[in-house]
């Protein structure tokens, strides 16, 4: 059956080609130059010019407009009163304070090379809504000033573990669906770890059972990161390294970190990201990280 779009197209050809037609044909009989020749020939030049007119001029029309669809969809997201937003921030704190600095960083990022900033803006809000089936797990979403024993006690259990920490991915493409989220930014959830090892719960295993843990059971499904927005996984995981006090000596040291890791991993292989642009990315990241990370004054008590 033809569906509505190729109809809708062929309506649009003949209507273009029959008012051609009828004018070159009424420009023929006013020159006085009328014979079934010129007529024949007017009659597939116009038929061709037509089609071409169309199929150029509505992909272009075609994709302006699906561009301004994106913008207008994602404008309406990056409103930190969205709903979804408002219950990450108050049923995982934590979760949302770090989806607000990874949004910053990608973003400025993302202009840099000439990425899609609203988008990495975005997506980076929404990219840990998977733990809002969980929050409690998650170490951020801790009071630093309590002591949690409950959460030593999760500790024990390594492959359950890493499954819960993995599964906020899939949760998260399932409430991005339920909420009818944009699908690139559904893209972005599903990428931004890519199938990554969950190191931690990894190593812990390895040390308790050297000789039977998987590999494979402490990955992330993936897939790997299919733009350059890879940007988002970068920042998430610079915020995230940035929380361990000894885990770097400076700024540099730890942007130099995330980036090795990544490419080590093979994570960016997919995105496209060229060496330019990689090294342009951890000057921005550096600086935003220098900014974020600024020493204060310490007062007297």
């Amino acid at each position: 059956m033809i569906n509505k779009t190729y109809k809708s197209g062929v309506y649009v050809i003949l209507s273009i080609f029959i008012l051609s037609f009828s004018l070159s044909l009424l420009a023929i009989y006013w020159a006085g130059v009328w014979s079934g020749k010129i007529v024949i020939i007017f009659f597939f030049t116009t038929l061709f010019s037509s089609s071409i007119s169309v199929a150029v001029l509505g992909g272009f029309y075609t994709s302006f407009i699906q561009h301004l669809l994106h913008l207008r969809r994602l404008f309406r997201l990056d409103n930190l009163s969205n709903s979804l937003l408002l219950r990450l921030s108050e049923e995982a704190p934590g979760t949302y304070h770090h989806s607000i600095i990874v949004a910053n960083l990608a973003s400025k990022a993302a202009k840099e090379i000439g990425a899609d900033s609203l988008l990495c803006r975005v997506g980076s809000y929404f990219h840990d809504i998977g733990k809002l089936e969980n929050p409690h797990f998650f170490i951020e979403n801790h009071n630093p000033y309590q002591y949690d024993d409950h959460f030593e006690i999760k500790l024990n259990s390594p492959e359950k573990n890493a499954q819960v920490i993995i599964n906020h991915v899939k949760n998260g493409i399932k409430i991005a669906k339920e909420m009818h989220l944009p699908k690139e930014i559904v893209n972005l959830i599903a990428q931004h770890h890519g199938d990554s090892l969950c190191s931690y719960f990894y190593d812990i295993a390895k040390k308790q059972n050297p000789l039977g843990v998987k590999k494979a059971d402490f990955q992330y499904p993936g897939p790997k990161p299919q733009s350059k927005e890879a940007i988002l996984m970068l920042a998430d995981s610079l915020e995230a390294s940035a929380r361990v006090k000894e885990g770097y000596s400076s700024i540099k040291n730890l942007v130099d970190n995330v980036f090795s890791d990544k490419m080590r991993e093979q994570q960016l292989q997919d995105c496209g990201l060229s060496e330019k642009e990689i090294a342009r990315l951890k000057k921005s990241f550096i600086a935003s990280m220098e900014s974020l990370l600024h020493p204060r004054i310490e007062y007297p008590q």
